[in-house]
């Protein structure tokens, strides 16, 4: 299609030559909008792959309908904070817009007139539909790092409220019309290695620590407190099927040429940020490789996938900036954090069944720092020349701070669902036992935690009140209270259910 554009007629006028070009330019946005959408099919079978079998059906479930659940915020809420009009730091309008207008016509509804002027020529509803599916990836990222002990619901709802509010505030700071990162410190993200996967990565992070690992993991039981939580005999987690997981591998592999590819702003610069992100993606295979081979001499096949991964994160924010060389040294480096990162999470004691943080947030946030090592100066994405210092330090406020958003927001999120799907199923468990005693004065307590909760935690629950007596005390038990709310029954976890789904 690009080829097609040099031979037009000289005589041909300016403005019909450019009508065509942003006809292109918005065909190119759609087929890469498409490719990033069929990377959920990629995240699936890497997901279900790595864990075990009983939990493939409840790992695709979450897969299946996080992207339905993105769909639906991004659009109420999620496009109007991240591109609506407003400030620096949030949009104001825009909220769940409607629209019935050719695609081709430039249009935009009220509450986009600083979008309009940031994206002249190209059509409303293929914005929204690209910058949707890049939203619908940062949730899936998640799912990787909780799977296998988190409830159907609690991640249901914190997807929601990632794709519709923290997402959002993070990528207007930096893609937004006036964002500060990118308009004070010229901050640079050119496809979201910040934005999606360092935001996807915390987030997941944070649920897997308040989770806690599966049982079984390092000798894992949640039934104990404090040190002995790990004395019990070790268990050992096959992957289901590898075959899922390298299908899921190439598949994301190749989403991200449009992942990456579809953020350039003009059609020329396609094949440069292309062929960087094949180099970096191979580079990251094959370094992890040679690493952790001169260590252990028999590398793991998911390892291996991990550093493919890992390279084409870490290359993600700076596709278009950097040279064919430096996009191979940015995936090597990738690789290694892939196993650093690994490393740490094992020493730490912090169970992600599918290398989701090492890949997403680790390599997410070298990929950024990577930028100001790096960028050179390319119009119409950069204009002035590059100060190496000032860039350096413009990426790391931008790294700490968006971080620190994600951090603050993802905690509200994840406390605040479990504490709230605790008195759901408090309150059920009430209605029940009101139905069953024919004797009311026998009605079960307000303190009495529900059935799914570890025996452990019920004797513990037994004799607490919601309502103690210091506002220390108060957020101890509120923590506990949460983030035992958040995780399945450990006779679900045997059975391989998610509180909703349970295998077939």
């Amino acid at each position: 299609m690009v080829l097609a554009l040099c031979h037009h007629p000289v005589a041909r006028a300016q403005t019909n030559n450019q009508t065509e070009f942003d006809y292109l330019s918005i065909i190119w946005l759609l087929v890469s909008g498409t490719l990033v959408f069929f990377m959920n099919a990629g995240f699936a079978m890497l997901e279900a792959g790595l864990c075990q079998r009983r939990n493939a059906v409840n790992v695709l479930a979450k897969n299946l309908i996080v992207f339905c659940v993105s769909i639906l915020a991004f659009w109420w809420i999620g496009f109007g904070i991240m591109f609506g009009d407003g400030n620096s730091f949030w949009g104001q309008e825009g909220f769940f817009f409607q629209i019935f207008n050719p695609p081709f016509n430039n249009y935009f509804p009220v509450g986009f007139e600083d979008l309009a002027n940031l994206y002249a020529g190209q059509s409303f509803v293929g914005i929204f539909f690209f910058q949707l599916v890049f939203a619908g990836t940062a949730a899936t990222i998640v799912s990787g790092a909780v799977a296998e002990r988190i409830k159907f619901w609690a991640f249901f709802w914190f997807s929601f409220c990632l794709v519709g509010i923290a997402y959002p505030i993070s990528g207007r700071w930096v893609w937004g019309p006036d964002g500060w990162l990118a308009t004070n410190l010229s901050f640079l993200d050119f496809a979201g290695s910040t934005v999606v996967h360092s935001v996807g990565g915390t987030a997941g992070l944070l649920g897997t620590m308040l989770l806690g690992p599966r049982r079984g993991w390092q000798g894992y039981d949640p039934n104990q407190i404090g040190k002995e939580q790990f004395t019990a005999k070790p268990k050992q987690f096959s992957a289901y099927n590898l075959t899922f997981s390298t299908l899921g591998c190439l598949i994301l592999w190749l989403g991200w040429l449009g992942f990456n590819g579809g953020s350039a702003k003009t059609l020329t610069h396609i094949p440069h940020v292309i062929t960087t992100t094949m180099i970096a993606a191979a580079s990251g295979g094959v370094f992890v490789l040679l690493l952790r081979g001169l260590r252990r001499n028999k590398p793991a096949l998911p390892l291996v996938i991990n550093g493919i991964l890992g390279g084409l994160v870490g290359i993600t924010a700076s596709s278009a900036y950097v040279t064919l060389g430096v996009a191979m040294f940015i995936g090597a480096v990738s690789g290694l954090c892939v196993i650093l990162v690994e490393a740490v999470l094992e020493f730490c004691r912090i169970d992600d069944p599918v290398g989701a943080v090492p890949v997403h947030l680790g390599c997410g946030v070298w990929g950024t720092f990577a930028v100001g090592l790096f960028v050179n100066q390319l119009p119409p994405y950069i204009n002035q020349e590059v100060n190496r210092t000032e860039q350096i330090l413009e990426q790391l406020v931008g790294i700490l701070s968006v971080q620190a958003l994600i951090i603050i927001l993802s905690l509200l999120f994840w406390l605040g669902i479990g504490m709230i799907l605790y008195l759901v199923e408090l309150f059920n468990e009430q209605l029940k036992r009101s139905w069953q005693s024919q004797d009311t004065t026998r009605s079960q307590p307000v303190n009495q935690p529900p059935n799914n909760l570890t025996q452990s935690n019920r004797n513990k629950y037994k004799s607490e009140n919601l309502i103690p007596e210091s506002p220390l005390e108060w957020l101890i038990k509120y923590l506990k209270v949460a983030k035992e709310a958040l995780r399945i029954s450990a006779e679900e976890e045997i059975k391989g259910s998610d509180g909703t789904f349970s295998p077939s």
